[in-house]
């Protein structure tokens, strides 16, 4: 049997090929004998005559993997292994009965490994599925003989961050959805009921108002050129990914959102609950400060965040404490600062940056309460406004025809 391999040399390179062995045992076993450390090893599938079933099983595994099925999952595994069930058995168990055909395929294949000889933060990272802090929790609870209280750890951290995704999703889903339904009403107002009044307009020889000429002019303009607007969304949409992704111009894109008046403030709030409450579960979990510094900044999503949580890391290299740097540092608000050296000083970083955590997410709550009171109010007079001005530009001018017949 053929077997696909990837595998760390001795000094530090990553080999991907192939060998043939009677089993992945062997396999392994002749990857270590030739001084190579085994990252992954799968068989080679069998293709079938018309391909089809392959087809149509990669195209089930084609879907992303939510983050609430990875709650689930850590979470079921949690309770499974402190129940005393064995890790391959609870591994077997829970790819079986997940619904999500790829996170299934993701723990059967990590089961696999882990038969073959592998610890379990082995075998997750050779999967897409599972990201360097997810590893590193669970890396961390093998080493320290703790494996279930990491993965409780890892499972309340990752509820918590559905949690907060789930806020923010929430506070933008209604404005949304009101904007969307007012163009589309927009939309249809001057594209269809807009021109029969025209047409009508026209036959009466009534000299008509800018504001019904400028309305009659776009309503034609739309009509005939619908396609130009979602193009340049689309375009803005696409400039603004290629502008996130590009090196050189990240940086002045990530600090132009924090400093975007209301929503700047809303973004610098959720990455600051979010990056301390990454800090603080690699911490309790007994991640080494600074490969816990270095995934903190991996994982804060923000240019200006990240460097500074870099910058902690350098300093805490050179014996400094995160309080005094982070004191220095203008991204950082004073009270995380005075929360880090407290934490250092008694020995409870961990439970400090929680409570940072706690309070972010408590401001963040009351934050999207009160923009979501202050939105109602204002998207109700932007629509009314929007059917306002279309209807004082169609009864203008029948209100100036009225006058001149009497």
């Amino acid at each position: 049997m053929d077997f696909r391999y990837r595998a760390r040399s001795s000094d530090g390179k990553i080999i991907e090929g192939a060998l043939r062995g009677e089993s992945q045992t062997q396999v392994v076993g002749v990857l270590r004998s030739r001084g190579m450390f085994p990252i992954s090893v799968e068989a080679k599938r069998a293709e079938t005559a018309s391909g089809s079933g392959s087809f149509m099983n990669d195209l089930r595994k084609i879907g992303t993997v939510s983050l609430r099925d990875k709650v689930v999952f850590f979470r079921q595994l949690a309770t499974m292994v402190k129940a005393g069930i064995t890790l391959g058995n609870a591994l077997e168990i829970i790819g079986e009965q997940t619904k999500n055909a790829r996170l299934a395929e993701a723990i059967l294949k990590v089961k696999s490994s882990i038969d073959s000889g592998f610890s379990m933060s082995s075998a997750m990272r050779s999967r897409k599925e599972f990201d360097t802090l997810m590893v590193s929790i669970v890396q961390a609870g093998e080493e320290g003989g703790v494996l279930d209280d990491s993965l409780d750890r890892l499972a309340a951290f990752l509820e918590r961050q559905d949690a907060l995704r789930r806020k923010i999703i929430s506070a933008i889903s209604y404005p949304a959805v009101v904007i969307l339904f007012s163009f589309f009403i927009l939309y249809i107002l001057v594209t269809v009921v807009i021109p029969k009044f025209a047409t009508v307009f026209k036959g009466l020889n009534v000299p008509l108002p800018k504001i019904t000429v400028f309305m009659f002019d776009f309503g034609t303009w739309i009509a005939n050129y619908w396609y130009i607007p979602p193009i340049v969304v689309l375009l803005l949409a696409v400039v603004m990914i290629l502008m996130q992704k590009s090196p050189s111009t990240r940086p002045m894109l990530d600090a132009f959102k924090l400093k975007v008046p209301v929503t700047g403030d809303i973004l610098f709030r959720t990455v600051m609950a979010r990056s301390n409450r990454t800090l603080a579960s690699l911490v309790q979990s007994g991640v080494p400060i600074l490969k816990s510094l270095e995934m903190t900044a991996e994982v804060s999503d923000n240019y200006v965040i990240s460097q500074a949580y870099l910058k902690l890391r350098d300093a805490a290299k050179k014996g400094r404490g995160l309080g005094e740097t982070a004191r220095e540092l203008k991204i950082f608000p004073t009270m995380i600062a005075h929360m880090m050296r407290v934490g250092e000083e008694t020995g409870q970083l961990e439970e400090m940056l929680n409570k940072v955590a706690d309070w972010f997410e408590l401001e963040l709550d009351e934050k999207i309460k009160r923009l979501t009171s202050i939105l109602e109010p204002v998207l109700i007079m932007v629509v009314g406004g929007m059917v306002a001005f279309v209807a004082l530009a169609i009864f203008s001018p029948i209100v100036a025809a009225i006058q001149a017949l009497m």
